[in-house]
């Protein structure tokens, strides 16, 4: 028997486990490849909600100062707060007015002439400031 012209076991054993290591690696990196993914999904998301957050303070401090004008031209005092030109100005987070999710707080300061109102604004973990002064 002439031995050259066997097979050799050790080559088609060999190739296997190339074949095998190959499809592990490939496994591995379509794995990461999910994972980093799903992350960067998960970041644009929350990224999302922070903004959609930060909009929504911002309406609502935006409008704080409107009703609080509202009471100064009307003189009035529309909230029943106590206070005109002040929008829940009672150191109470649960009187504050909600305008959708946000909360809305107007406090109002007098120097001589001039009133000035500092409204904030606040959703989530977001909140958004404002200070307007009149004569």
């Amino acid at each position: 028997m002439n031995r050259c012209c066997l097979p050799s076991r050790s080559r088609s054993t060999s190739r296997r486990g190339t074949v095998l290591v190959a499809a592990i690696i490939a496994l591995i990196i379509l794995m990461l490849i999910t994972v980093g993914l799903v992350t960067a999904g998960a970041r644009d998301h929350d990224l999302t909600t922070r903004r959609s957050e930060t909009m929504r303070a911002f309406y609502a401090m935006e409008a704080g100062i409107n009703m609080a004008t509202r009471e100064l031209l009307n003189n009035a005092d529309d909230d029943a707060d106590g206070t005109i030109g002040s929008i829940s100005d009672d150191n109470s987070d649960a009187s504050d007015p909600s305008i959708g999710d946000a909360r809305v707080r107007v406090r109002k300061a007098t120097s001589g002439s001039n009133t000035t109102l500092t409204s904030v604004g606040r959703c989530g973990s977001a909140a958004r400031s404002a200070i307007a002064t009149f004569q």
